[in-house]
């Protein structure tokens, strides 16, 4: 009975072990966006923050006051020829939340040029990462 236990416990400790992480990677695609916190912004992209890993981010003015904007891995704009420019005027469609530094973001959906109408789409109708897949 004892033995039967022990090989359970391993087996299920196996399990976890394995499949946690593509839970995980699954989860991946919806977080870090919640429609329910959607809000859009107008504002002059004050500084494009390039960084070895992670989504380019956008520090734009709004209301006076410095908001960090994450857009998309670096990669994934290179290659649909994406390019943010300081002083560019942006409504920037995002969800809100605090990171784990305690700074405000916005991790943005769609970003719009206001000087020529160009809309970028970041996320697709389900709200997932147009890069995802991708990279």
């Amino acid at each position: 009975m004892k033995k039967n236990l022990i090989y359970s416990i391993t087996f299920i400790s196996l399990l976890l072990f394995f499949f946690i992480p593509v839970i995980a990677k699954a989860a991946d695609d919806f977080e870090g966006y919640d429609e329910n916190t959607e809000i859009i912004i107008k504002g002059s992209v004050s500084e494009v923050v390039l960084t070895m890993r992670g989504p380019v981010m956008l520090i734009v003015n709004y209301k006076n006051k410095p908001l960090r904007v994450l857009t998309a891995p670096r990669g994934y704009l290179i290659r649909n020829n994406i390019e943010f420019q300081s002083s560019a005027e942006v409504e920037v469609t995002g969800s809100k939340f605090y990171g784990r530094d305690g700074n405000f973001y916005l991790a943005a959906r769609k970003i719009k040029f206001l000087k020529d109408d160009r809309v970028i789409e970041l996320r697709d109708p389900l709200f997932r990462p147009m890069w995802k897949g991708m990279m």
